[in-house]
């Protein structure tokens, strides 16, 4: 009786043994990055890319990729990343590694100089990753009836849309539908705004400076190397201001607008109830249009007008960086930076994947809106116009905790407190700056 049980437990550690080692295999190739739309194509590629190669790929979604990484470096072989000071602090802290062997001389042709310096180490030396996707914030989105009802007007410099709005703009036909909040179902009494409420409102700016000065003013006051009192943001401030501050430009006023959700704007443009001809809306502007309203039939988008920076765009984007350089690691790596990555995404009727190459095949794309926005990015990096989103970029964050804030404190009032606002900017980015 003793020998049997001894027989059958040694023959069910053994079954038990062979069965687990057999069941579970570990993945070959580990990627970790944020929760996103269409997160299930962008898999449905990954698995493309396993079928080519032969090995297993697994992609875990997080809210804060760049703190699990900083912890657990171990646990991943690639890493999708939606902020560059991210990026750049992971690399720089040794945790990313140098992927400098995928850039050659012909690099430049199909990726903007630009973009690789955001990713690369402070001298440039090292690069910490590729970029994947990019979206447009420039996008003026528009009610195509009533467009069409107001002359189908051309821009070509955001004086002439303020100039437009203000000769056709009334109380009884509001232009504009603009939101700025970022709270969840907040009442109107005892209100607390979204701790990223303002965000839009940076967007904005950002667009016009960059539409009005070009580049190189843009990257100095990214690099608070020009203030926010100085002349061109001041002034950049005060357009938005002649938008926002005059009665019966915005829909339903200034108090609806500081306490909407920035989604609603999108779903009030097609509303039949509004009078709106215009937002100033990105790429997120198409999670939150009706489902029942078409591109170009209903709704459509036009460049961000600009006389002499035409083609320029603030966007933002994600990467595809590399921690480990094992053979299945680098070959995934390689195929998700190829220009063939996103075909079958590019492919879906209802994309959302804007390739960060300039060489990706635009006939690829089945979706009109995805694909005017390529376009509209592709032309923008060719020429050297893309601009990352400032608030992204400014340092110790002083684009988030100081600029969202401060800008929504401008909309709230008027163009009459303009000084003193761009004064508590500057000063409360100097004073977080200094540690104080």
């Amino acid at each position: 009786m003793v020998g049997s049980t001894k027989n059958f437990l040694l023959i069910f550690l053994f079954t038990t043994f062979t069965f687990s080692f057999f069941a579970y295999q570990p993945n070959d190739v580990v990627i970790v990055g944020p929760t996103f739309p269409q997160e299930d194509y962008f898999i449905e590629e990954l698995n493309s890319i396993s079928e080519k190669t032969g090995y297993k790929i697994t992609y875990i979604s997080l809210n804060d990729v760049a703190y699990y990484l900083q912890n657990n470096p171990d646990k991943a072989d690639l890493a999708l990343l939606t902020s560059p000071q991210s990026l750049q602090d992971l690399g720089n802290s040794n945790v990313l590694r140098s992927v400098n062997d995928f850039y050659d001389e012909n690099s430049e042709d199909f990726y903007s100089n630009y973009l690789i310096n955001l990713i690369s180490s402070e001298d440039n030396s090292l690069k910490y990753g590729h970029w994947l996707r990019l979206f447009s914030n420039s996008m003026i989105w528009y009610n195509v009836e009533r467009y069409e009802a107001v002359g189908s007007p051309t821009f070509e410099s955001f004086d002439e849309i303020i100039e437009f709005t203000n000769l056709n703009s009334t109380k009884d036909n509001e232009l504009w539908c603009l939101s700025i909040d970022s709270a969840e179902n907040q009442p109107l009494l005892d209100y607390e705004y979204g701790e990223s409420t303002g965000w839009i409102v940076s967007n904005w700016l950002e667009n016009i400076v960059l539409a009005n000065y070009g580049t190189n003013i843009y990257d100095n006051w990214v690099k608070n190397d020009i203030k926010f009192s100085d002349d061109e943001i001041t002034l950049s401030l005060l357009d938005i201001g002649k938008i926002v501050h005059s009665d019966g430009n915005v829909y339903r006023g200034k108090e609806y607008m500081v306490r909407s959700q920035v989604s609603t704007s999108a779903a009030n443009l097609l509303d039949e109830d509004s009078s709106c001809v215009f937002s100033l809306m990105g790429h997120h502007a198409i999670n939150h249009i009706p489902q029942s309203k078409n591109f170009v039939e209903d709704y459509d988008f036009f460049y961000f007008p600009s006389q002499d920076y035409s083609n320029m765009v603030v966007g933002i984007g994600d990467t595809v960086s590399l921690l480990n350089y094992d053979a299945p690691s680098l070959e995934v790596y390689a195929e998700l930076i190829s220009a063939s990555f996103g075909q079958i995404w590019a492919s879906k009727i209802d994309s959302q994947y804007v390739s960060a190459r300039t060489d990706f095949d635009k006939n690829k794309y089945n979706n009109e809106f995805t694909k005017k926005e390529y376009i509209q990015i592709k032309d923008s990096l060719s020429m050297n116009l893309f601009r990352y989103d400032g608030s992204m970029l400014m340092e110790k964050g002083t684009g988030q905790k100081i600029l969202w804030n401060t800008l929504r404190k401008f909309i709230t009032q008027s163009n009459d407190y303009l000084e003193e606002v761009t004064e508590e900017i500057d000063t409360r980015i100097k004073r977080e700056l200094s540690g104080n």
